[in-house]
């Protein structure tokens, strides 16, 4: 059997190496610029140092410029929410804080979404409006009974006793929508620790919570920390825009066709072999039948030697018509083109239309069927250029 009919088996490939991603860049928004990453709001200012007040609600500072950032000394409801420069969209948050004895505040993900800030410490019971809760949402037009509705409360309280500073840490995922506008999924906390402890995973805000500071829901937002309920005191502040988990998907799903083609221009069969799923299926449409990848990886093992060794040239690319796809799973449909090149010998090329099915499982993007449709176009292979 040739490389050309080999090749079908390579589409059983699956990717088991970490995905090529850029570096999030992480964004310092209490770096050196003062308070410059923010939209320019009355009170909020930055301090040396800041030292909660015994059994009050209330903080004292020294000197007047510094790495800290407070709102007040004593509760204001005058002062507005400090809010970023910048947009985000996906985001992890890194948040120390420290409020005094009975205070209260919160962060605001896209100026919408509601983590609180509470002095929790030593309650048995905690709910939504406790340190690492989720608001819940309000409405003043609805009914009595119906104005107040979701909000999820902390897995545990994790919260320090009043006075302590605090470490918060948030992974965000932003509310999407088709190109209609319509809303397709829901914003989602997918983790929050505070001090360490996970207190939220994948808690889902259907709308935003009470006293969000913008309007409506959105791709992107700002970030904002409520200041008006109470003293708060920041010394650690930064946002780090993360890839949507469909785009981390692609990025993954495209280097697997990479990896998929490296194989066949190397001729690197052990690693080949190592990526196919245990019940990898491929369907021949021409002849009409099925059979498992694995048992023909026996047979074909010597061509992909021959590559190896330099006895046969294989190149391989792909273009596609389709492509569903969700973190976990892929259908890919389109039609790859196959150069092979004896040696000494003249290129003989193939476009070949196919399906395939893709699954994610640990880590590992493997191939669970491959459906060989039948013979391609130059033609039709021309129209599917990027």
């Amino acid at each position: 059997m040739g490389m050309r009919l080999v090749f079908t088996l390579l589409l059983a490939a699956c990717c088991i190496f970490p995905a090529l991603q850029a570096a999030a860049v992480e964004i310092n928004l209490l770096d050196s610029t003062g308070l410059k990453h923010f939209q320019p709001v009355s009170n909020w200012h930055r301090v040396e140092r800041a030292v909660a007040v015994p059994d009050r609600m209330e903080l004292t500072t020294k000197n007047k410029s510094g790495d800290v950032v407070v709102n007040s000394l004593r509760k204001d409801i005058s002062i507005p929410c400090l809010m970023t420069r910048n947009s985000f969209g996906d985001v992890r948050v890194e948040l120390e804080f420290m409020i005094p004895q009975g205070s209260n505040a919160g962060i605001y993900l896209m100026g919408r979404y509601e983590v609180q800030i509470l002095d929790s410490h030593g309650k048995e019971k905690v709910g939504s409006g406790d340190l690492g809760g989720i608001y819940a949402s309000w409405d003043r037009t609805k009914p009595k009974g119906q104005q107040w509705w979701g909000g999820t409360r902390p897995l545990a309280n994790a919260a320090k006793a009043a006075g302590n500073w605090q470490r918060m840490e948030i992974v965000f995922r932003a509310p999407s929508f088709d190109v209609q506008g319509k809303k397709i999924a829901n914003a989602t906390f997918e983790t929050v620790h505070i001090n360490g402890q996970l207190v939220q995973q994948n808690a889902v805000c259907t709308d935003p919570t009470a006293s969000h500071p913008l309007p409506g829901e959105a791709p992107t937002g700002p970030i904002a920390i409520q200041g008006d309920h109470g003293p708060i005191a920041i010394r650690h502040f930064t946002a780090t825009p993360l890839d949507s988990p469909a785009t981390t998907a692609m990025t993954e799903i495209e280097a697997y066709w990479q990896e998929v083609e490296r194989s066949v221009r190397e001729g690197d069969f052990q690693a080949y072999s190592a990526t196919i799923h245990p019940d990898a299926v491929i369907i021949a449409g021409a002849k009409q039948m099925s059979y498992p990848l694995r048992q023909a990886l026996i047979r074909w093992e010597k061509d992909f030697e021959n590559t190896s060794s330099g006895e046969l040239k294989g190149d391989v690319s792909f273009r596609f018509a389709h492509r569903y796809y969700d973190t976990t799973t892929s259908h890919e449909s389109g039609i790859f083109r196959y150069i092979a090149t004896p040696k000494d010998g003249e290129a003989a090329i193939d476009y070949v239309a196919f399906d395939a099915l893709l699954t994610k499982k640990d880590g590992r993007w493997q191939m669970l069927m491959e459906n060989q449709i039948g013979p391609s176009s130059k033609e039709e292979w021309d129209a599917l250029a990027p």
